[in-house]
Formats: structure tokens, C-alpha cells, sequence
């Protein structure tokens, strides 16, 4: 009997201490008061997420490009050709290796409907994972493509880099990190072999002048919070505390002017889908500078005045009647990516 009641002293004890160890941890209205204020540059509470990617199912035109995609396969030559091209910071452009014919996938994304993706954001990567690859493959060999074109001055050269601006634009809409970053390698990449495109550059390249990539990021960073707020099961302080601190963080991020991106956001943790992000938010931030460098370049090969002014805080243009530059080199580590250069010669 006695020995009983000390198991049961025990197990109360222990079941006392659990308590009081969880409360320590649980932090249900913590979280709610947490996930309830507003996100800066108008995106709202994490509740608000949802209604700005309602799902949405793969249209016909999807369905199309992913058949004539099939037999393009990733062809390491072109990879090498494209970064290397995008490297170069002179108009000479070298002859492309053989490209897998792509003139139905061109013709398809120069249609006027637009590729849709199925959304639904409960899915990991959107349950897009699976297109990452078909997207980059098919971009490098549009931007081939178009640099094989231009280098024999064929204006043409231009529906290849429009029809892999469509193809980008089918990304747009999805909010998570993987996505996020395919789209704005992309973009990048298309930026950084337009300068060499034949002259006049056409109207559809104001988008791509336009696009940044700082608040697509922001939002990124919001969503992520908005799937484990929405999917886990246990309300815990540490995660009260992680929305509140990227909240601010993303406030910090939306009022940076500097194109040279330096800060740390946060130490690395692999269950962190943000942890990983550094290297993003130097691209975003340098796809302002390198935007401008494109809009410049093409700007002084058509004879008129550059701008020297920029939208960086850190830097601003010259041009010598040669050679395009900006105040500063601003340098990547790329492992994956390759950066165009912030000098370029415009006379050949």
C-alpha cells in the first residue's frame, strides 16, 4: 500500500513538473497577439495571407509546356554558355552550342494565354518542386537562344527572351522560398544578356526594368510564417518570438536603400525556410543596381544620356563614351547563379 501511494506521489510529481515545464514553453495567446499585428508595406496580419494567393488550377497552356518540354533535356553546355555570357561585360557574343529545338515552346509562350500553375499554398513549394528544373532548362535555352540570335543582329533574338519572361511570369504568383528564388534567377539572367539584344529594345522589357524583388522576398518571409502558424500544432513561445522579430525585420528590409546588401538576418537553422535567405537578399537588393545597368547600357548604345542617378543609396553611374559603370563593385558569392557585371563596355 505505502509503496503505491509513493508511485502515485511520483507520477504527480513528475506530472506537476511537466506542467510547469510547459507552461514555460506554451504560449498560446502569445502567438495569437503575435500572428495578429499588422506585417509592414501593406501586407496585412499572417490571416491575410490566404486571400492574396487563392488556389487556382493548372490551365491547358500548362499542360502543353510540359509536354513539349519533355524532351528538352538539361544540357550542361548551354548552362555554361549562359553564365558565361552573362559574365561578359562586352557586346562580343560567342557562338551558342547546339540548342534542342524550342521554336513550339517559344511560339506557346508568346501566346496571349498566360501559363498557370496549379496554387495551393498548403502544399510544400506549392507542389511545384517537380517544375524547378523544366523552368531553369528551358530558360537557359530560350536566353541562348537569344544571344545566338543577336550575336547575327536577328531582332528576333527578342521573342526568346520575351517567351522566358512568360515563362518567369508563371512563377509570379507563388509565394514560397524555392519559387521565389527560381523566379528572380530568371529574371536576372534575362536581364543580364539584354543590353547585347539588337536596338530598340521592345515595350514588354518595361516589366522587367520594373521588377524588384525585395517585397516578393518580404512576402516570402511572411507566408512562411503564415504555414507554420496555420499548421503547428503546439503554440510555442520561440515561434511567438520568430514572427514578431521577422515582422520587424521585414520592416528594416522594405526601408533599405543601399544595393550593396551586408546584414545578417539570421544565424542559419535548417528547419528555418528563411535561415538560407542571405544570399537572396543580396541578389534582390543587387537586381536594383543590375536593372539599372541593363536600362543604361541600352540607353548609351542607342546614343542617348544615361541616367546617373540611382535608385541605390550607394552608387551612381558614369559613362565615359565606352564604358558604363557604376560606383562600386558589388560582389556575390555565386555558387548557382552568375552575376552580370557592373561595367560594361557598350562600344564594341
Amino acid at each position: 500500500m505505502l509503496r503505491s501511494m509513493k508511485k502515485a506521489l511520483i507520477v504527480l510529481v513528475l506530472l506537476a513538473a511537466a506542467a510547469y515545464v510547459a507552461s514555460w514553453f506554451w504560449a498560446g495567446d502569445e502567438v495569437a497577439a503575435a500572428a495578429a499585428r499588422p506585417w509592414p508595406d501593406g501586407l496585412g496580419t499572417l490571416a491575410a495571407v490566404p486571400d492574396r494567393y487563392p488556389p487556382q488550377h493548372e490551365n491547358e497552356a500548362a499542360r502543353k509546356l510540359t509536354k513539349l518540354a519533355g524532351p528538352v533535356a538539361e544540357n550542361d553546355a548551354v548552362t555554361a554558355y549562359v553564365r558565361q555570357e552573362i559574365a561578359r561585360g562586352d557586346l562580343v557574343i560567342a557562338e551558342p552550342p547546339a540548342i534542342a529545338g524550342i521554336s513550339a515552346i517559344r511560339d506557346l509562350l508568346l501566346l496571349r494565354e498566360p501559363i498557370v500553375w496549379e496554387r495551393d499554398l498548403a502544399q510544400q513549394h506549392g507542389g511545384l518542386l517537380p517544375k524547378v528544373a523544366m523552368h531553369l532548362t528551358l530558360m537557359r535555352a530560350l536566353v541562348a537562344s537569344a544571344l545566338g540570335r543577336a550575336r547575327r543582329n536577328d531582332v528576333g533574338a527578342w521573342d526568346d527572351l520575351h517567351a522566358a519572361w512568360n515563362l518567369t511570369k508563371a512563377l509570379d504568383e507563388h509565394p514560397h522560398v524555392i519559387l521565389r528564388a527560381v523566379a528572380m534567377s530568371m529574371t536576372r539572367a534575362i536581364n543580364a544578356v539584354a543590353w547585347k539584344m539588337p536596338l530598340p529594345a521592345p515595350p514588354w522589357f518595361d516589366e522587367v526594368r520594373n521588377r524588384d524583388f525585395v517585397r516578393p522576398l518580404i512576402e516570402t518571409m511572411q507566408c512562411e510564417n503564415w504555414r507554420t502558424w496555420k499548421y503547428e500544432f503546439f503554440p510555442l513561445k520561440a515561434f511567438a518570438v520568430r514572427i514578431e522579430r521577422e515582422r520587424i525585420l521585414a520592416g528594416d528590409l522594405a526601408r533599405e536603400t543601399a544595393c550593396e546588401f551586408n546584414r545578417v538576418t539570421e544565424p542559419v537553422d535548417r528547419k528555418d525556410p528563411n535561415g538560407g535567405l542571405d544570399i537572396g537578399w543580396k541578389r534582390a537588393f543587387r537586381y536594383r543596381a543590375e536593372r539599372e545597368a541593363t536600362a543604361n547600357a541600352l540607353r548609351a548604345r542607342a546614343g542617348q544620356p544615361i541616367e546617373e542617378g540611382s535608385r541605390c543609396s550607394d552608387g551612381r553611374w558614369s559613362f565615359d563614351g565606352k564604358t558604363l559603370r557604376f560606383a562600386k563593385p558589388i560582389a556575390l558569392p555565386e555558387k548557382l547563379d552568375t552575376s552580370m557585371p557592373l561595367t560594361l563596355n557598350v562600344r564594341e
